[in-house]
Protein backbone atom coordinates (compact mmCIF):
# COMPACT_ATOMS: atom_id res chain seq x y z
CA UNK A 1 0.00 0.00 0.00
CA UNK A 2 3.39 2.34 0.65
CA UNK A 3 4.38 1.60 -2.66
CA UNK A 4 0.87 2.21 -4.29
CA UNK A 5 0.45 6.25 -2.38
CA UNK A 6 4.02 7.11 -2.88
CA UNK A 7 3.76 6.35 -7.01
CA UNK A 8 0.16 8.39 -6.84
CA UNK A 9 1.90 11.03 -5.03
CA UNK A 10 4.32 11.20 -8.21
CA UNK A 11 2.16 10.91 -10.61
CA UNK A 12 0.08 13.36 -9.44
CA UNK A 13 3.05 15.74 -9.02
CA UNK A 14 4.43 15.12 -12.64
CA UNK A 15 0.83 15.85 -13.86
CA UNK A 16 0.91 19.30 -12.08
CA UNK A 17 4.49 19.69 -13.18
CA UNK A 18 3.34 19.08 -16.96
CA UNK A 19 0.30 21.36 -16.52
CA UNK A 20 2.06 24.43 -14.85
CA UNK A 21 5.10 23.83 -17.70
CA UNK A 22 1.86 24.34 -20.37
CA UNK A 23 0.20 26.93 -18.72
CA UNK A 24 3.17 29.39 -17.49
CA UNK A 25 4.67 29.60 -20.72
CA UNK A 26 1.79 30.80 -22.22
CA UNK A 27 0.88 28.18 -24.76
CA UNK A 28 -2.63 28.11 -23.41
CA UNK A 29 -2.59 31.81 -21.40
CA UNK A 30 -4.55 34.31 -24.29
CA UNK A 31 -6.81 36.51 -21.95
CA UNK A 32 -10.47 37.99 -22.63
CA UNK A 33 -13.28 36.36 -24.68
CA UNK A 34 -12.00 38.28 -27.45
CA UNK A 35 -8.70 36.50 -28.32
CA UNK A 36 -10.80 32.71 -27.13
CA UNK A 37 -13.34 33.67 -29.67
CA UNK A 38 -10.63 34.17 -32.44
CA UNK A 39 -8.87 30.87 -31.62
CA UNK A 40 -6.02 32.47 -29.79
CA UNK A 41 -5.11 34.57 -32.53
CA UNK A 42 -4.35 37.72 -30.64
CA UNK A 43 -0.89 38.75 -31.43
CA UNK A 44 -2.32 41.77 -33.22
CA UNK A 45 -4.91 42.86 -31.24
CA UNK A 46 -4.25 46.35 -29.20
CA UNK A 47 -7.06 46.54 -26.63
CA UNK A 48 -6.97 46.16 -22.78
CA UNK A 49 -6.03 42.31 -22.77
CA UNK A 50 -2.41 43.35 -24.80
CA UNK A 51 -0.24 43.14 -21.54
CA UNK A 52 -1.20 39.29 -21.89
CA UNK A 53 -1.36 38.78 -25.55
CA UNK A 54 1.27 40.74 -27.11
CA UNK A 55 2.84 43.70 -24.93
CA UNK A 56 4.16 45.41 -27.97
CA UNK A 57 0.60 46.27 -28.94
CA UNK A 58 -0.45 47.75 -25.83
CA UNK A 59 1.72 50.89 -27.37
CA UNK A 60 -1.32 51.86 -29.53
CA UNK A 61 -3.90 51.56 -26.39
CA UNK A 62 -4.94 55.27 -25.68
CA UNK A 63 -7.63 54.70 -23.01
CA UNK A 64 -7.76 53.76 -19.53
CA UNK A 65 -9.00 50.51 -19.21
CA UNK A 66 -9.88 47.65 -16.19
CA UNK A 67 -11.06 44.09 -16.81
CA UNK A 68 -11.65 40.89 -15.41
CA UNK A 69 -11.93 37.51 -17.23
CA UNK A 70 -12.97 34.06 -16.51
CA UNK A 71 -12.67 30.65 -18.51
CA UNK A 72 -13.70 27.44 -17.44
CA UNK A 73 -11.50 24.60 -19.92
CA UNK A 74 -13.54 22.43 -20.69
CA UNK A 75 -15.82 22.86 -17.54
CA UNK A 76 -13.42 21.17 -15.52
CA UNK A 77 -13.08 23.35 -11.82
CA UNK A 78 -9.78 22.32 -11.06
CA UNK A 79 -8.59 23.82 -14.63
CA UNK A 80 -10.06 26.86 -14.49
CA UNK A 81 -8.86 30.23 -15.22
CA UNK A 82 -8.96 33.90 -13.80
CA UNK A 83 -7.66 36.71 -15.41
CA UNK A 84 -7.62 40.73 -14.27
CA UNK A 85 -6.17 43.81 -16.01
CA UNK A 86 -5.27 47.37 -16.11
CA UNK A 87 -4.07 49.63 -18.31
CA UNK A 88 -3.20 53.61 -18.26
CA UNK A 89 -1.86 55.73 -20.76
CA UNK A 90 1.07 57.46 -19.71
CA UNK A 91 3.13 60.57 -21.19
CA UNK A 92 4.17 59.27 -24.73
CA UNK A 93 3.30 55.63 -23.44
CA UNK A 94 0.98 52.86 -21.71
CA UNK A 95 1.49 50.89 -18.52
CA UNK A 96 -0.28 47.62 -18.25
CA UNK A 97 -0.83 45.51 -14.72
CA UNK A 98 -2.12 41.80 -15.35
CA UNK A 99 -2.54 39.44 -12.78
CA UNK A 100 -3.50 35.52 -13.72
CA UNK A 101 -4.55 32.50 -11.18
CA UNK A 102 -5.06 29.23 -12.78
CA UNK A 103 -5.90 25.83 -10.84
CA UNK A 104 -7.55 24.74 -7.57
CA UNK A 105 -6.51 24.16 -3.75
CA UNK A 106 -3.60 21.44 -4.43
CA UNK A 107 -2.63 22.70 -7.12
CA UNK A 108 -2.69 26.53 -8.55
CA UNK A 109 -0.11 28.82 -10.26
CA UNK A 110 -0.68 32.55 -9.75
CA UNK A 111 1.11 35.18 -11.95
CA UNK A 112 1.81 38.90 -11.42
CA UNK A 113 2.97 41.32 -14.75
CA UNK A 114 3.79 44.78 -15.67
CA UNK A 115 4.33 45.76 -18.63
CA UNK A 116 5.02 49.13 -20.81
CA UNK A 117 5.04 49.80 -24.53
CA UNK A 118 5.44 52.98 -26.17
CA UNK A 119 4.91 53.83 -30.13
CA UNK A 120 8.01 54.23 -31.72
CA UNK A 121 7.11 56.47 -34.84
CA UNK A 122 3.36 56.26 -36.58
CA UNK A 123 4.39 52.07 -37.67
CA UNK A 124 5.79 50.76 -35.36
CA UNK A 125 5.09 49.78 -31.12
CA UNK A 126 7.57 47.52 -28.64
CA UNK A 127 6.97 46.52 -25.33
CA UNK A 128 8.30 44.46 -22.46
CA UNK A 129 6.83 42.92 -19.54
CA UNK A 130 8.47 41.50 -15.83
CA UNK A 131 6.28 38.33 -14.77
CA UNK A 132 6.49 37.30 -10.95
CA UNK A 133 4.92 33.64 -10.88
CA UNK A 134 4.11 31.46 -8.25
CA UNK A 135 3.07 27.85 -7.97
CA UNK A 136 1.86 25.65 -5.21
CA UNK A 137 1.83 22.26 -5.55
CA UNK A 138 0.13 20.95 -2.05
CA UNK A 139 2.13 19.30 0.21
CA UNK A 140 4.78 17.39 -1.89
CA UNK A 141 6.12 20.28 -3.52
CA UNK A 142 5.13 23.27 -1.72
CA UNK A 143 5.90 26.89 -3.00
CA UNK A 144 7.82 28.05 -6.00
CA UNK A 145 8.55 30.99 -7.34
CA UNK A 146 10.45 32.86 -9.81
CA UNK A 147 10.52 35.75 -12.41
CA UNK A 148 10.52 35.76 -16.36
CA UNK A 149 10.13 38.24 -19.04
CA UNK A 150 8.51 39.07 -22.34
CA UNK A 151 8.93 41.30 -25.18
CA UNK A 152 7.00 41.84 -28.18
CA UNK A 153 6.46 44.70 -31.58
CA UNK A 154 3.20 45.32 -33.29
CA UNK A 155 4.03 46.67 -36.89
CA UNK A 156 1.28 48.82 -38.55
CA UNK A 157 2.42 49.72 -42.12
CA UNK A 158 -0.55 50.98 -43.08
CA UNK A 159 -4.89 51.32 -41.77
CA UNK A 160 -5.01 47.50 -43.40
CA UNK A 161 -2.27 45.40 -41.74
CA UNK A 162 -1.06 44.66 -38.62
CA UNK A 163 1.79 42.28 -38.10
CA UNK A 164 2.76 40.99 -34.76
CA UNK A 165 5.53 39.39 -32.64
CA UNK A 166 5.90 38.29 -29.09
CA UNK A 167 8.56 36.47 -27.57
CA UNK A 168 7.53 34.43 -24.08
CA UNK A 169 10.54 34.07 -21.47
CA UNK A 170 13.66 34.42 -23.91
CA UNK A 171 15.90 34.15 -20.60
CA UNK A 172 14.26 30.25 -20.87
CA UNK A 173 14.36 30.80 -16.48
CA UNK A 174 14.27 27.60 -14.53
CA UNK A 175 10.94 26.16 -12.76
CA UNK A 176 12.90 23.43 -10.82
CA UNK A 177 16.12 21.94 -11.10
CA UNK A 178 15.23 18.73 -10.97
CA UNK A 179 15.41 17.45 -14.79
CA UNK A 180 15.79 20.38 -15.98
CA UNK A 181 12.44 22.09 -15.65
CA UNK A 182 11.49 24.68 -17.26
CA UNK A 183 9.06 27.54 -18.12
CA UNK A 184 8.28 27.41 -21.96
CA UNK A 185 10.07 29.76 -24.23
CA UNK A 186 7.55 30.59 -26.57
CA UNK A 187 7.25 32.70 -29.89
CA UNK A 188 4.62 33.71 -31.42
CA UNK A 189 4.18 35.53 -34.91
CA UNK A 190 1.34 36.86 -36.86
CA UNK A 191 -0.58 39.37 -39.02
CA UNK A 192 -3.95 40.60 -39.67
CA UNK A 193 -5.89 42.02 -42.62
CA UNK A 194 -8.53 44.25 -42.57
CA UNK A 195 -11.03 43.42 -46.15
CA UNK A 196 -13.41 46.89 -44.44
CA UNK A 197 -14.21 48.72 -41.33
CA UNK A 198 -16.20 45.60 -40.73
CA UNK A 199 -14.30 42.71 -40.95
CA UNK A 200 -11.18 41.06 -40.30
CA UNK A 201 -8.53 37.85 -40.93
CA UNK A 202 -6.04 36.89 -38.59
CA UNK A 203 -3.35 34.48 -38.40
CA UNK A 204 -1.01 33.52 -36.44
CA UNK A 205 1.69 30.74 -35.39
CA UNK A 206 2.63 29.71 -32.26
CA UNK A 207 6.65 27.57 -31.79
CA UNK A 208 7.34 26.64 -28.45
CA UNK A 209 10.84 25.28 -27.84
CA UNK A 210 9.43 21.57 -26.98
CA UNK A 211 6.26 21.22 -29.29
CA UNK A 212 5.37 21.31 -33.07
CA UNK A 213 4.25 24.88 -34.54
CA UNK A 214 0.57 25.52 -33.68
CA UNK A 215 -1.62 27.48 -36.29
CA UNK A 216 -4.01 29.72 -35.53
CA UNK A 217 -6.56 31.12 -37.49
CA UNK A 218 -9.61 33.68 -36.37
CA UNK A 219 -12.65 36.08 -37.98
CA UNK A 220 -14.01 38.93 -36.51
CA UNK A 221 -17.03 40.50 -38.15
CA UNK A 222 -19.27 43.41 -37.10
CA UNK A 223 -22.65 43.13 -38.82
CA UNK A 224 -23.88 46.33 -36.87
CA UNK A 225 -22.22 48.78 -35.01
CA UNK A 226 -20.29 47.79 -31.46
CA UNK A 227 -21.55 44.21 -31.87
CA UNK A 228 -19.15 41.78 -32.90
CA UNK A 229 -19.45 38.34 -33.77
CA UNK A 230 -16.30 35.96 -34.08
CA UNK A 231 -14.64 32.52 -35.00
CA UNK A 232 -11.31 30.71 -35.10
CA UNK A 233 -9.41 27.50 -34.84
CA UNK A 234 -6.22 26.25 -33.21
CA UNK A 235 -3.92 22.94 -34.73
CA UNK A 236 -2.10 22.27 -32.13
CA UNK A 237 -4.89 20.52 -30.23
CA UNK A 238 -7.57 21.01 -32.65
CA UNK A 239 -9.85 23.16 -31.31
CA UNK A 240 -12.44 25.40 -32.58
CA UNK A 241 -13.95 28.55 -31.37
CA UNK A 242 -16.57 30.90 -31.97
CA UNK A 243 -18.05 33.46 -29.95
CA UNK A 244 -19.66 37.45 -29.60
CA UNK A 245 -18.53 40.96 -28.28
CA UNK A 246 -20.72 44.29 -27.57
CA UNK A 247 -19.57 47.58 -26.46
CA UNK A 248 -22.10 49.97 -24.67
CA UNK A 249 -20.66 53.30 -23.32
CA UNK A 250 -17.31 52.06 -22.45
CA UNK A 251 -18.09 48.39 -21.18
CA UNK A 252 -16.81 46.30 -23.20
CA UNK A 253 -18.28 42.10 -22.67
CA UNK A 254 -17.03 39.64 -24.74
CA UNK A 255 -18.00 35.71 -24.57
CA UNK A 256 -16.91 32.65 -25.98
CA UNK A 257 -17.47 28.90 -26.32
CA UNK A 258 -13.92 26.87 -27.60
CA UNK A 259 -14.08 22.67 -28.92
CA UNK A 260 -11.43 20.75 -28.55
CA UNK A 261 -11.65 17.02 -29.89
CA UNK A 262 -9.91 15.36 -27.48
CA UNK A 263 -11.04 17.36 -24.01
CA UNK A 264 -14.51 18.52 -25.15
CA UNK A 265 -16.32 22.08 -25.00
CA UNK A 266 -15.15 25.05 -22.74
CA UNK A 267 -16.37 28.92 -22.12
CA UNK A 268 -14.71 32.25 -21.46
CA UNK A 269 -16.37 35.80 -20.32
CA UNK A 270 -14.96 38.46 -20.14
CA UNK A 271 -15.90 42.44 -19.32
CA UNK A 272 -13.73 45.64 -19.08
CA UNK A 273 -14.59 49.33 -18.36
CA UNK A 274 -12.02 52.15 -20.35
CA UNK A 275 -12.47 55.66 -19.90
CA UNK A 276 -10.55 58.31 -20.54
CA UNK A 277 -7.71 59.53 -23.18
CA UNK A 278 -4.25 59.94 -23.33
CA UNK A 279 -3.62 63.34 -22.28
CA UNK A 280 -1.98 65.34 -25.35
Amino acid sequence: MKFVSVSISVFTAAWMLASFSAHAGGNNETAGGRSSGLGGASVTLSDQWSSSNNPGALGLVDRYALGVAYESRYFIPEASYKGLTFTAPIGGGTIGIVGHSFGYASYNDNRLGVSYARKLSDYISLGAQINYFQVNIGDIYGQRSMVTGEVGALVTPNEKVAIGVHIVNPTRAKFADFDDERIPTLLKVGGSYSFSEKVKLLAQFDKDLDLPINGRMGIEYEPIEDFFMRTGFSTLNRSYAFGIGYSWRGIILDVSNQWSQQLGFGATASIAYTFGNRKK
